[in-house]
Order: structure tokens, then sequence, then C-alpha cells
């Protein structure tokens, strides 16, 4: 005889299989599905991008993924809805109940069933995606620099790395007590700290020294520093880049004129000596300086140094200094968005199974959110529960990146601390699907992290959507089938 693990597992195959045909007559799913052919077969033959070779195929890129990503989202919100509300609904569900298989194995059947064939159609347009996208890169007539710029800025995973950022606090309480201090040897005491303000003067001097560490005024010069690159790299490193002219919120972006220093650190080894590494005998360093151009204000830009020249025992200075005349605008970075390194890590393929596999994660969290939401709730109900998550879970993010953006760690208003606070909350109780579509970092070669993937399943698929599934699964085995029959 069949154990009951044996028959459970037959049960559960059994209503994979039953989910996946009436998904297959969904009008809803069909519909879905051949505007998913349509997009992945036309939005790559019609994108043009901004003209050039590397624009042309970054677009395709981001916005065939990007739209392939959407349309499975849309897909398994409503069919996750449509299988568990519909068979409650019209009392076909008592089919199942009357057999000797649990509610549970019918929600967990239902929703793998549902999460499978959406995760078929992510490979098999992602895998039409990548054919097309590389045939049409050796199919095309381009110049051998164009295809350079595309090899290091597009097909390529580039790891990020960002300056190191000194100790703000310590800094704040120094100057804090030195200005304090020399205001007592005037015999003077500071106004602001009158009234016992001295939590609002730091937070002033915290404001001034984030200003100081990101503007750069006509004729100065700002420096950056970075300790955790790799100890030798003879590749091509990408410097991208943001600038602001007047200041970092300001609409009335302008061209300015800039130019970059480079510290490189030449090592005279001893020829003669017979010792494996050879023996040093000098160090020299010296200031390379680009040529100055024009930059265009509030955009990225990047430019390419030899990885030899740059980094020197794991470190990097990078120099910006501001060619304006006086009287001209002072141009800003942000502390947040500084000048960063890419350096290519992975090759694009890998990168790309990486950005299909977080965005296969991405369908699965939005299918056991409406699956949840399903398993107690009616169809119109729980689609708009579920969209009332993702948009909640979207607008949080926006709002916390943005006060974080105007802020920069400043005291703000009563209103904005609110705001803050409830979006912060907001965040550690909701799964943040947004962050599972790297269309955008795949498209500029940005390496997709293992580290982020990681935090995604752990954070947001195991501790988050664990409890969202087994709440689902608990409702769902405590719903009262009968009231199905009342119609």
């Amino acid at each position: 005889m069949q154990s009951d693990a044996g028959r459970t597992m037959t049960s559960f195959l059994a209503i994979v299989k039953l989910t996946c045909r009436s998904a297959v007559r969904s009008n809803v799913f069909r519909f879905l599905l051949f505007l998913l052919i349509v997009c992945v077969i036309l939005v790559p033959n019609t994108i043009k991008g901004d003209g050039t070779a590397y624009g042309y195929i970054q677009v395709m890129l981001e916005y065939s993924t990007g739209i392939v990503a959407l349309i499975l989202s849309t897909s398994i919100i409503w069919l996750s809805c449509s299988e568990f509300c519909t068979d409650m609904e019209n009392g076909r569900i008592h089919m199942i109940f009357v057999k000797p298989v649990s509610r549970i194995t019918v929600w967990l059947g239902k929703f793998t069933g549902v999460f499978l064939i959406h995760f078929l159609l992510l490979l098999i347009s992602f895998l039409f995606i990548y054919l097309f996208v590389m045939f049409q890169y050796n199919r095309q007539k381009f110049s051998p620099e164009e295809r350079a710029r595309m090899e290091n800025e597009v097909f390529a995973g580039r790891r990020s790395y960002l300056p190191a950022i000194p100790d703000l606090n310590k800094q704040v309480e120094q100057v804090t007590a030195e200005r304090i201090q020399n205001a007592k040897a005037r015999g003077e005491t500071l106004p602001e700290l009158d009234k016992g303000g001295l939590r609002k003067y730091m937070a002033t001097v915290r404001m001034e020294l984030l200003a100081k560490m990101g503007e750069v005024r006509p004729g100065g010069m700002q420096q950056w520093y970075y300790n955790t690159l790799p100890k030798s790299y003879s590749a091509p490193v990408f410097v991208r880049y943001k600038i602001y002219s007047g200041s970092l919120f300001s609409k009335d972006q302008k061209m300015a004129l800039g130019m970059w220093l480079l510290r490189y650190v030449q090592v005279i080894y001893d020829e003669n000596s017979r010792e494996e590494p050879k023996k040093v005998i000098d160090r020299r360093e010296y200031q390379i300086q680009k040529p100055p151009e024009q930059i265009v204000c509030g955009i990225y830009n990047e430019f390419v140094v030899n990885g030899e020249t740059l980094i020197y025992d794991g470190e990097a200075y990078l120099r910006f200094a501001n060619l304006g005349q006086p009287g001209a605008d002072t141009l800003h970075f942000q502390v947040t968005d500084s000048p960063r390194l890419l350096i290519k890590q992975v090759s694009f393929l890998n990168n790309y199974v990486r950005a299909a596999f977080t965005t296969a994660l991405g369908i699965f969290a939005l299918g056991l959110i409406a699956s949840s939401a399903a398993a107690f709730l009616s169809m119109p109900t729980a689609v708009f529960i579920t969209l009332s998550y993702v948009l909640t879970g979207m607008f949080s993010s926006y709002i916390i990146s943005s006060i974080d953006a105007t802020s920069e760690g400043i005291d703000v208003n009563l209103l904005d601390a609110i705001g803050t606070y409830t979006g912060r909350v907001m965040m550690s109780l909701l799964i943040p699907v947004q962050s599972f579509f790297v269309s955008g970092s795949l498209a500029t070669g940005e390496l997709i992290e293992y580290s982020l993937i990681a935090h995604l399943l752990i954070f947001n698929i195991i501790l988050k959507g664990l409890p969202l599934c087994l709440l689902g699964i608990y409702l769902y085995w405590r719903r009262e089938a009968a009231l199905a029959m009342k119609q």
C-alpha cells in the first residue's frame, strides 16, 4: 500500500497539474501570454535607443527584460487570485475537499502550479531576449570602439566601489567641542546654545561638514579615497559620477568646466635581485591630469582609466578640480552617490543569469502575496489588497530615499520625521517587491551581487514571506467552504 507521504505527494502533483491546466484555459492568462509573446518579439525590434550603438543595445536589454517582468508580475497576481477564489466561490473546491487531501496540500499545490508556469515563461522569455541581443550585437556593423565600449559597459558584470567616508559623528563632536572651547576662551557663549540647543547645533555642524564633503567651489578641488579595491588590477576601471550645478536640488543644471586628477604610484624594483617578489628600491608618486572638459551636470558620466595607473595596493585617490571662473556656480557631489569605481568581475552571461534568478524571486514573492490574500478573500478584494501591498512598499521606499537624500542626516521637521518612521516600519514588515527587478543594473553592466540575492532571499522571502505563507495557509484551512454552497 502507498504510504501517507506518497499519497500526499501524489495529491500535491495532481493539484499542480490541474492548476497549470486551469491557467492555460483562463482568458486573461491567454491574453497576457499573447501580450508577452508580442512584447518579447516586437520590443527588441522597435527600440532605437539614443542613436548610438551603446544606447541601442542598452535600451533594448533594459526595456525587454523590464517589460517581461512587468507582464509576468501582473499575470501571477491575477492568476493566483483567480485559482484560489474562483474554485471556492463556484463550489468546485468541494470536489477536492471530499477527497483525503488536506487543505495545506491544496494551497501548496495551487501556489506551486501558478509559480511553475510563470517561472517557465520567464526562463523562455529571458533566453529569447539573450539570444536576440547577442544576435543583434554580432550582426550589426559596429565599429571597434563601439564594441569595446559595449563589452566593457554593458556586456559585463561590474562591481561598484564607493569611496571611504570618514566617521562623521566623530568629526561633528570634535568641531562642536572646538567651537565651544574657542568661544569660552574669548569669554563668549554661542547664541545657538543659550536654550540648550546642543543637539540642534550639532545637526547644523553636521550639515556644514556634509556640504564641504561634496561641494567644489570655483577654483577649488575635492578628493576621494578608496581602500577596498583589488590589490592589483590591470584591466580598465570605469569612473561613474554625477555632478550638480549650483545646488543638489536645482532643476536648472548647466555645463561645467572641470578636470579629473589621478594618483599614480611608480614602483622601481631591483632588477639584479633574485628574490621573488623582487626587492623594491624606490617608490614615487605622481599626479596625472586628464584634459579639462565640459561636463554635463545632472546626469551620470563615465570615463575609463587603466587599473595599473589608478590602483596601488588596493587603494586609489581621485581628485576633481572646478575650473570655473570666480563667480561661477559651485559644483556638488552627493555624499551618498560619490564617484564610484566600476571593475569587471564576471561575464555578461553570469550576470544575466543572476538577473533572471532575482526576477524569478520577485515573481515568487508576488505570487506568495497574492495567494495568501486570495486564501480568505474574494477575488476583487484579493487583487486590490495585493496591489495595495505592493504600492505601499514602493511608496514607503520612495519616502525614505527622498527624505534621506534631502536631509543628508540633519534634523528634519515633524512631518518628515513621521513619514520616515512610518516608512521604515512599513519596510520592516512588507516585502519591497521593486527590489527584485534589476533590469536597470543589468543594462548598465552593474554586478548583481550574491550578497544582494542572499539578502532578498533571506530577509524578504524567508523572514517576511514565510510568515505570510503560513498565515495564508492557516486562513485557507480555517475558511468555511460551505459558505460557497449558499449560492
